[in-house]
């Protein structure tokens, strides 16, 4: 089983630059409205499927007035010490960059499944009220992992 440890966002949405340190099994995140929890949460699935859950472009997960953004997380095993680094580097001008404990991959798809991330947002209510092309697009996301 993986736990995230550490995660370090630079010029992430609302995110200048932040470090957060998860060092216990059960994590709550609060804030005001408007603080960048859910800009958190984004930033975490990020790392493991190397886009985000809510932006369609690359491009919307950059700080205003920046050119590129930074992820760069510590995931770590219950079975020993071993901590795994995955970074995401993305550019306007450049293509976007993933690395696996510094290690650069030819294709982000083999990225996918590494890290198995879940993420259930608001928007979701729609794969119980919704079309049945909702359900399918979760199963599909949760199975693509395995």
């Amino acid at each position: 089983m993986l736990h995230l440890n550490r995660i370090i966002l630079t010029q992430f949405k609302n995110y200048k630059s932040a470090a957060f340190d998860f060092t216990s099994r059960l994590i709550g995140i609060c804030g005001l409205n408007g603080m960048g929890k859910t800009n958190l949460l984004d930033a975490i699935y990020y790392l493991c499927f190397t886009k985000s859950y809510f932006s369609k472009s690359d491009a919307l997960n950059v700080t205003i007035c920046e050119d590129g953004f930074r992820l760069s997380g510590d995931f770590v095993t219950h079975s020993g010490p071993d901590i795994q680094n995955v970074v995401c580097i993305y550019r306007s001008i450049a293509k976007k960059e993933l690395y696996l404990n510094d290690a650069a991959y030819e294709k982000f798809s083999s990225h996918i499944g590494k890290f198995p991330c879940v993420i259930i947002a608001p928007d979701d209510v729609e794969m119980i009220t919704g079309s049945s092309e909702e359900r399918r697009k979760f199963i599909d996301t949760v199975l693509s992992q395995m």
